[in-house]
């Protein structure tokens, strides 16, 4: 069952794809992701979003969510063309979030950093960055639980993925050097387990997403295709490690 956006606010003034903002009719606020992303750019946004949240990973909420022509016909927004009825991604917006910032880093558990930082290597996520001169880490800082929430994975799967620039840049760089063998086996082992959950994952996928109204497809990216990256990355699994 997917949520119906029963208003649109606005769109997000950062990232690249720059979100839209709407209200839900379950009381929720969501980012919404649809025509301002590629098609592949979607499934992959929802399909490494949910392993995520298999994996047990600190996520904000994922719901596919509706919207109605109406909302469409009336809405007053920047470029309307990227906002079109539909089923969308929606990506549960946590009230008194913020921006991740390098201050917020000494108060996020080590465990919780090493568990994003091997998730991101597996998915090839170069989307994480952050350093001392800036950044952008895809991380809500939640003020009231003291917590982190991750966001935007439309990136992932990346081609082109340098695995030097992440082992420089990405935002729990820090932990690298502490991780131990047994640690990383612990968590290689959970991640791959969740790839068995990717054909229910696959088949949640709105098929407007997939085929057009001729069955024409519209994704160049298939799930055997996710499913043969994540199970024998390009580049070495271990090479996180430090050493």
């Amino acid at each position: 069952m997917s949520v119906k956006i029963i208003s649109i606010c606005g769109r997000s003034d950062t990232g690249v794809s720059r979100p839209f903002f709407g209200e839900g009719d379950d009381g929720h606020a969501y980012f919404i992701k649809r025509d301002n992303i590629s098609r592949d750019q979607l499934v992959v946004e929802y399909v490494i979003s949910r392993l995520a949240e298999e994996c047990g990973l600190p996520v904000a909420p994922v719901q596919l969510v509706e919207i109605p022509s109406e909302l469409t016909r009336y809405a007053i927004i920047e470029r309307p063309e990227e906002f079109c009825p539909g089923r969308a991604f929606g990506s549960q917006r946590i009230p008194f979030a913020d921006e991740l910032r390098t201050s917020h880093l000494r108060q996020i558990e080590d465990e919780v950093k090493v568990r994003v930082l091997l998730f991101d290597w597996w998915v090839g996520n170069s989307d994480r960055q952050l350093t001392i001169l800036g950044g952008d880490s895809n991380i809500l800082w939640d003020p009231t639980l003291q917590s982190i929430h991750l966001v935007d994975h439309d990136r992932c799967l990346d081609p082109e993925f340098d695995e030097t620039e992440f082992k420089r840049e990405h935002v729990f760089r820090d932990v690298r050097p502490y991780i131990e063998r047994s640690v990383f086996e612990k968590w290689r082992t959970k991640f791959e387990s969740t790839i068995y959950n990717l054909g229910q994952i696959w088949d949640e996928l709105p098929d407007e997403w997939l085929e057009d109204d001729s069955g024409i497809t519209r994704t160049s990216i298939t799930r055997q295709e996710i499913e043969a990256q994540l199970m024998k990355p390009g580049i070495p699994a271990d090479g996180i490690l430090p050493g």
